[in-house]
């Protein structure tokens, strides 16, 4: 009686995994060899040259537009640069306090 359970454990051991990937390979192989028996080789002409479909050329932009993109770029630009500088005087004044600070402090308590 123990061998038969013995041997009925150790097939669904080996035949579950093994027809879980029997399904997997079967599937793909499916999918892909009807596709790549039937589809037509082609040859690469080395004198062809490219040529943009109109899906690739980007919208053309008016100058008004390009005008505008371009003075947003240059305020945002100047907003960057005025906030580095109002940083940057902020910790020379913060440094300022400090040093004044221990100046005027007694050393010893």
């Amino acid at each position: 009686m123990s061998e038969q359970n013995n041997s009925n454990t150790s097939f669904a051991h080996a035949f579950l995994p093994g027809l879980i990937l029997g399904l997997i390979v079967g599937a793909l192989a499916g999918a892909l060899v009807p596709d790549m028996m039937t589809a037509k080789k082609f040859k690469v002409d080395p004198n062809h040259t490219y040529t943009p479909s109109p899906r690739d050329e980007r919208p053309a932009i008016d100058l008004e537009a390009q005008a505008i993109v371009d003075a947003a770029e240059k305020a945002a630009a100047d907003a960057a640069e005025a906030a580095e500088e109002g940083t940057d005087d902020a910790q020379d004044a913060a440094q300022d306090l400090i040093d004044d600070a221990e100046s005027t402090l007694p050393s010893t308590p």
